[in-house]
């Protein structure tokens, strides 16, 4: 018996699951025989479930916030990075080596990332990378779900995130953030200004092992004051058809599917989102199953 399945069996004992996950993950990418590689591949793949890999949460932030061990649900062979987002990435990933130097000397620094742009285009996607890479888990708030109609229940909901996150070292992804941190004018001193204030005040508090990512589709809207709090920005973009091409050839011959280069390089005409373009591709996937027929990748222009 060796290191691994004597940690399996022991996380099994403890009924620590997410533990148990990962080293069932470590046995089955270290078994390299032939007769395995079927049964191997299937498990690999549930393991991959991104609802299958929640951390359990205490019950005053549950639908506030989630928490993701993507150490077992991220599957990098499937992910297209672009040149503008691993230079991106590699400038955040740097840094967090930097801030636990800055920690020791007593400095406090915010490792954070703004990303904004359209919706598809692979902003939460990148975040579970970047948690991916730093071997951390993936924390997500979305501030829509943090509104609450009642006064003072809004900031209450981020106070509880924080608190907690502040225990934890993860990525901390904030999603659409223009929910909340609108621009506030002169006169402005209602609920959502006294929200703005109390996330900066949060995110100021910040301990320099934890990465904060915003997501926004309209940065604009943001206040300068908590834009600011935010080191880097990045815009995030639709695939050019060639980054499209081998996004999509990425996904498929990690599947093991086969598929025609003209079909797919004709569907690139397409400026589709990420997102769309991956829906298409699994339903294409799901046909072809159905049907048993060959992998065909057909979609016209993007619905508005």
């Amino acid at each position: 018996m060796n290191a691994n399945l004597e940690g399996l069996i022991r996380s099994v004992a403890d009924n620590d699951i997410q533990k148990a996950k990962q080293y069932i993950r470590i046995i089955i990418d270290e078994d390299k025989t032939q007769k395995n590689q079927y049964f191997c591949r299937a498990i690999r793949n549930k393991l991959q479930v991104s609802s299958q890999n929640l951390i359990e949460l205490p019950q005053d932030i549950k639908g506030i916030l989630l928490m993701e061990d993507v150490s077992i649900s991220f599957n990098e062979n499937r992910y297209y990075l672009s040149e503008r987002e691993e230079a991106i990435a590699n400038e955040v990933l740097g840094m967090y080596e930097t801030s636990k130097k800055l920690s020791e000397m007593g400095i406090q620094y915010l490792n954070s990332l703004m990303l904004y742009g359209e919706s598809g285009t692979g902003k939460t996607l990148f975040g579970k990378y970047l948690a991916y890479k730093l071997e951390l888990p993936f924390a997500y708030m979305n501030f829509s779900n943090a509104i609450n109609q009642y006064l003072g229940g809004t900031g209450k909901n981020i106070s509880k995130a924080f608190e907690f996150i502040e225990k934890q070292k993860c990525v901390f992804m904030l999603d659409e953030v223009d929910t909340i941190g609108m621009k506030r004018g002169k006169e402005d001193v209602g609920e959502m200004a006294r929200i703005v204030i109390g996330l900066m005040q949060a995110l100021d508090c910040v301990k320099n092992d934890t990465v904060i990512v915003g997501a926004t589709n309209r940065l604009d809207m943001i206040d300068l004051a908590l834009r600011r709090r935010f080191s880097l920005a990045h815009e995030v973009k639709r695939l050019s058809k060639e980054e499209m091409y081998l996004m999509i050839t990425r996904f498929l011959n990690d599947v093991s599917i086969k598929y025609s280069e003209e079909d797919i390089k004709k569907y690139c005409e397409y400026p589709n989102t990420q997102a769309i373009t991956l829906n298409d591709v699994v339903r294409a996937i799901v046909k072809s199953i159905r049907t048993n027929s060959d992998f065909t990748l057909t979609g016209g222009k993007e619905i508005a």
